[in-house]
């Protein structure tokens, strides 16, 4: 049984680094573990990944002791028990904008006593039977993280009661999302973007949950990192490689190519 190298850091109270993945291929999510990578963010909101695929990526992960986390899509929370089952350590919901819903995330994705999810307890997530049914039951409880998004003005009109709600782990800031919600496209280092990420960081604080949000850069992780923000995505596959293969162009453009 793998535990999550996400929720070990977190207690220990240590910053996580995550990087988000859109292409389909598992070696590069095995290199990004094999490179020492927190976690991987695999996003089904956005992106079409099968489940075949899915599971390829999520096993990718933890053959290298990487978590993965996995976007799933909005408005149907039973989206998470397959990669759940798959092994996933940690599953991200989008736009999450009530205390009601918080609370109905948690009841679908815990088991009981904490909530309702539904039991297999054959696959991955219980290291294929090798556990008792009762240990992968707490087990899984223990070892899984649930990241809420607060990506909408609702969401933080309400985000003390979100806040407050027990049974899941991560309030994750969206800047892009809440950036045009505020009518500032983009622009996420706007001072009212920062002003909700350190209100979001001093309330997820007082109610015992992690802050998580976008770092882009180092400078600003820095800056997230003193506002008491722990959980961290930077980076993704396609702007690297974009980046890389505009260079590429641009460098050979200046010795005739591409005319």
């Amino acid at each position: 049984m793998l535990e999550s190298k996400v929720l070990i850091k977190l207690r220990e109270g240590k910053p996580v680094l995550c990087t988000k993945i859109n292409f389909k291929d598992p070696g590069i999510i095995e290199m990004i573990g094999l490179i020492g990578f927190d976690c991987v963010w695999l996003c089904k909101e956005h992106l079409w990944f099968n489940d075949e695929t899915l599971a390829n990526m999520i096993l990718a992960a933890r053959s290298t002791g990487m978590d993965s986390m996995v976007r799933i899509e909005k408005g149907n929370y039973y989206y998470s028990l397959k990669p759940l089952e798959m092994g996933a350590k940690g599953i991200m919901v989008p736009h999450v904008t009530t205390a009601e819903q918080a609370k109905e995330i948690v009841k679908v994705m815990r088991f009981g006593p904490i909530g309702r999810r539904g039991i297999d307890g054959v696959n991955a997530d219980s290291g294929w039977m090798s556990i008792k049914f009762e240990d992968y039951l707490s087990f899984s409880n223990r070892e899984t993280f649930i990241s809420l998004q607060i990506e909408d003005p609702e969401a933080i009109e309400n985000i003390e009661e979100i806040a407050s709600v027990p049974g899941y782990d991560i309030l994750f800031v969206g800047p892009g999302d809440l950036s045009v919600a505020m009518g500032i496209p983009g622009d996420v280092d706007n001072k009212e973007i920062w002003a909700v990420i350190e209100k979001i960081g001093k309330i997820a604080n007082k109610y015992g949950k992690i802050a998580g949000t976008v770092a882009f850069n180092p400078e600003r992780a820095k800056k997230l990192l003193d506002m008491g923000y722990l959980f961290l995505s930077a980076g993704a596959d396609i702007i690297f490689l974009r980046k890389s293969f505009l260079k590429l162009k641009n460098d050979y453009m200046e010795i005739g190519f591409f005319k």
